[in-house]
């Protein structure tokens, strides 16, 4: 695993570009070419692809810290990295026939992913014929594999890598936010899919590891739930920045205050918000820590550490929403006009964070299941 501070640079330095680009991408619902053409050509999706195929098989507080930066500007081509780069990491485990079909024209090869199974698969001669829809299937309309899970007649759940050529792309993504993610629906008819590129869940997330690369040993679910933390880091931080950036440009209606700025209320705001996105990166770095630390020693962590890390992710999405909604709060009724720079990341930050894997309800019983050992679990995807 490698570290590569370059990297987050270059991240940083796209701000400009996609801040430029973000209410196009908003109108759309989708992110415009020029978005995703600029993290390609800064390397930013081949972080975590295979360095046999010319791939960056960054370590976590790299792959993080990047993604970090690139929501701060874009919160929707943020979560779209995020997505490109876990099921790069995915792709890495699959069979090496299956990893030279997806990278047969380079590192730069965008592969969406929808890891719940909302497909059936039906065993046939040298493969599996697929059939579903799968949806939200983030970055899909830019995405030339798709990285899809389905139930098995024989076998239990999979994952199966499907050319995204060789599926329909229903247009359904009409949301409050993240409209740029273009998460649309995903369809396919009698797909077929040979056994090297279908990768069965339970040994996946039991740790079974057919390579000795310490990137693609990591632990399945928690290594994507770290990544999620990312992007909802990336708002919180913009967030925050806007605020104290502009805390001296108006006063607070209603008071003598002049300026939000000398208001002990709106200082206690910005403390809090600021305290909760170091409580978020020091989850992060945590995370990040204990599930490359496995990686590297070759080990596998046990269920409860595993599910402390989901726990731990949802926890963090939670805290991301506070700090937003608060800091808006503090900012007055003025921050969620159309014309307001935080009122995007209020919609985007408020549709991210009912993703399934953040529901804190669901993340804590399954920690708190782990922890007294209440027998099977809620969930495979710990």
């Amino acid at each position: 695993m490698i570290s590569n501070p370059d990297l987050v640079r270059r991240s940083a330095a796209l701000r400009p570009v996609l801040e430029r680009h973000r209410q196009a991408g908003d109108e759309q619902r989708r992110l415009p070419d020029e978005t995703v053409d600029a993290l390609t050509e800064a390397g930013l999706l081949r972080a975590v692809v295979p360095s046999r195929f010319g791939g960056g098989e960054c370590d976590l507080p790299t792959v993080l810290a990047a993604t970090r930066e690139v929501a701060k500007a874009d919160p929707s081509a943020g979560w779209v990295m995020m997505i490109f780069s876990t099921a790069n990491w995915v792709s890495g485990l699959f069979e090496p026939a299956a990893q030279e079909e997806v990278y047969a024209d380079g590192p730069d090869t965008h592969v969406c992913s929808v890891l719940t199974p909302h497909g059936t698969g039906r065993r046939t001669d040298g493969g599996w014929v697929l059939n579903g829809n799968w949806a939200p299937a983030s970055g899909c309309l830019h995405a030339t594999w798709a990285l899809l899970a389905f139930t098995r007649d024989v076998g239990g759940p999979g994952f199966a890598l499907v050319p995204t050529a060789e599926l329909t792309v229903s247009t359904t993504w009409f949301t409050l936010g993240m409209r740029a993610t273009g998460s649309h629906l995903l369809v396919g008819a009698d797909v077929f899919v040979p056994d090297h590129r279908v990768l069965a869940l339970g040994p996946a997330v039991a740790g079974v590891r057919g390579t000795d690369v310490p990137r693609y040993r990591s632990a399945l679910i928690p290594t994507l739930t770290t990544c999620m933390i990312a992007p909802y880091l990336g708002i919180a931080s913009a967030v925050l920045e806007h605020v104290v950036d502009h805390a001296e440009d108006r006063g607070i209606p209603g008071t003598r205050y002049e300026r939000r700025s000398d208001s002990a209320a709106f200082q206690i705001a910005v403390a809090r918000a600021a305290t909760n996105i170091d409580l978020v990166e020091m989850i992060g770095d945590r995370a990040a820590a204990t599930v490359d630390g496995h990686a590297a020693a070759g080990t596998h962590p046990d269920y409860a550490t595993r599910a402390r890390i989901r726990q731990h992710a949802g926890h963090a999405v939670q805290l991301c929403l506070t700090t937003v909604d608060e800091l808006v709060t503090a900012s007055g009724s003025s921050a969620l006009a159309d014309s307001h720079p935080l009122q995007g990341y209020v919609r985007d930050i408020h549709t991210a964070a009912r993703h399934a894997m953040a529901n804190p309800a669901i993340c804590a019983e399954a920690f708190g299941r782990a922890l007294l050992g209440t027998g099977t679990n809620i969930t495979d995807l710990i």
